[in-house]
Formats: structure tokens, sequence, C-alpha cells
């Protein structure tokens, strides 16, 4: 009985995943071509550095994670709004707002990612080559290869959490770990679907008959769909349930001064906020685009509310 009702929930899961994304097929394709844009310009210097300037290595083909990251930050709003089915995304508003208002720890998280890609790419090339002379090192090969899918589970969670929580970047870090396997099944759904529609791609790539076709069909298929596609696939699994997660260890959010500091605290709307006091402090409310204890809004409008009283005084 287990079996089968898991086996629906998987099926309801996955017609309800493709529902929502062809509802919003037509934003997938807009956030998609704003992500593109940049994208296709930062590859096409890689490819000139590359072509012309004779610096053809994994540290310079791989750059382009680092100033792609705060747009991929719009991205992640966008798809994490279509995934939790929200009624009418503004696409252009949800991206941009996305990046504004995440771009610094976007930053800091393409680094990493960065850092990441280069070290498990670099370390998987040298086992293996190093594993065709001497067997032993397939040891190190397959450690390589979990440390890659323990990183990539990761960061599966990472964008779509610091674009929804109000959390420190050490907490944010600290429970996209723990979620890297506490969460294993949505990991491996996600992973699935990123898979597939990868898939896709390598096959209107084989089913090209000549360069000029294959070039255009995976560009195409690139600036299209790719990227916004395998965001939504993600944040569908991910972000149901990180909220239980997140509450369960008790994170307490922070205030973030690099996302809200250009707003007066007068400029705060509470009043649309059920702020009472006896009840659970630690339930999160969504505010000013993000998810907050009600603990934390309460202190904030306690304190703005003092501020005013002195101001009037």
């Amino acid at each position: 009985m287990g079996e089968i009702d898991l086996e629906n929930e998987t099926k309801m899961r996955v017609v309800e995943l493709l529902g929502r994304y062809f509802r919003n097929f037509h934003r997938i394709l807009l956030t998609n071509i704003l992500f593109a844009i940049p994208a296709a310009a930062l590859f096409f210097g890689v490819y000139c550095l590359s072509a012309y300037g004779r610096i053809n290595n994994i540290l310079i083909t791989f750059l382009p994670i680092i100033p792609l990251m705060p747009v991929f930050a719009g991205v992640t709003v966008v798809t994490r709004n279509i995934a939790r089915d929200d009624e009418n995304v503004p696409v252009f508003s949800c991206f941009f707002g996305g990046i504004k208002n995440n771009w610094k720890r976007f930053l800091l998280l393409g680094v990493m990612l960065y850092a990441a890609v280069v070290l498990c790419y670099s370390s998987f090339m040298l086992y293996w080559n190093m594993a065709q002379q001497n067997p032993i090192f397939y040891v190190p090969f397959g450690l390589v290869i979990l440390i890659s899918i323990a990183l990539l589970f990761t960061f599966y969670n990472i964008p779509v959490m610091t674009v929804t929580y109000d959390l420190s970047f050490k907490d944010i870090l600290k429970n996209s770990a723990l979620m890297s396997f506490g969460e294993i099944k949505n990991n491996f759904f996600a992973t699935i679907g990123v898979a597939i529609t990868i898939l896709v791609g390598a096959t209107l790539f084989i089913m090209s008959n000549s360069p000029v076709m294959m070039l255009s069909l995976t560009g195409t298929f690139a600036a299209l769909i790719l990227t916004a596609t395998v965001s939504y696939v993600i944040n569908y699994y991910v972000f149901k349930d990180m909220a239980v997660m997140i509450t369960a260890e008790g994170s307490a959010p922070a205030f973030p001064d690099d996302k809200d500091a250009d707003k007066e605290p007068e400029k705060l709307d509470f009043s649309d906020l059920d702020l009472d006091s006896g009840k659970d402090g630690d339930e999160y409310l969504f505010f000013n685009g993000k998810m907050m204890k009600r603990s934390v809004l309460i202190k904030m409008r306690d304190e703005q509310e003092n501020k005013n009283e002195q101001k009037e005084s």
C-alpha cells in the first residue's frame, strides 16, 4: 500500500509540475531570454579568448559562472513564484527585483560555485586518468563523485533559500547542506528532471545533420528553454519542504542590511500581517518579498512605532 501511495504521489507531482510549467511557458521563455543575453555575451568572450588569445584552460572556461550568478537570482525569483503556483507572475519586476535585492550574496555564491566546479572537474579528470594506470585511484575517484553529488544537492537549495528567507548566509549554507541529504528524495527527483531537460538538448545535438544545424538547434534550446526550466524543476521539488526544514532547525532570520537598507522604517507597511503576539512567534509570514518569523516582524513593527512616537514628540 505504501509503495502504491508513493507511486500515485509521484505521478501527481509530475502532473502538477508539468501543468504549472506549461501554463507559464511564455514566462519561462521570457525569463530564459533575459538570462541568455548576458550569458551569450560572456561565453562569446571566453570563446574569443580561447580562439584568438590562445588562452584555453578550465579557469577561463568556467569564469562566466561568477558574473552570471547575480543574473541567476532573477531567474530564481521568477521560477520560484511559478513553482509555488503564484498567479500572474510579473516576469520583468520579479527578474530585475531579484537581481537588485540579492546580487551581493549571489556574487559570493558565484565565487563559491566557480571554485567548486573547477576543483571537482580537475579532481575528476586527474583521478580518472590516474585510475587508467592504477586501479587503486578508483577509490579517490569515487570519493570525488560523492563529494560532487553532495555539493550539487547543496547548491540546489541555496538560490531559492537566499531569495526567500531572511537568514544569515551562514545559516543558508548550513540549512542547504542539511537538506542535501535530509531531503534526498526531492533532490533525487529534481536531478531526474534536470537530466531529462539536458537529455532533450542532447537529443537535438545528436539529431543535427550539420554543424550549422547543430549550433542553431542547441543555441535556440539554450536561449529559450534550458536555464529557466532547470531552475523551475529544482525549485518545484526543493521549495515545498524548505519552510518545514528551516522552522524545525530554529534558524533565526536576520533582517539583511544589504537588501532593504535603502528603505526607511516608516515606509514598511505591517497592516496586512497577522502580528498577534499571542500566536506562534516561530511561524513564518511573507513580508516584503521574504519569509520572516512573526516574532521578528513584531519586533520590527514595535521599533518602527517607537521611532514614530519619538519623532512626533
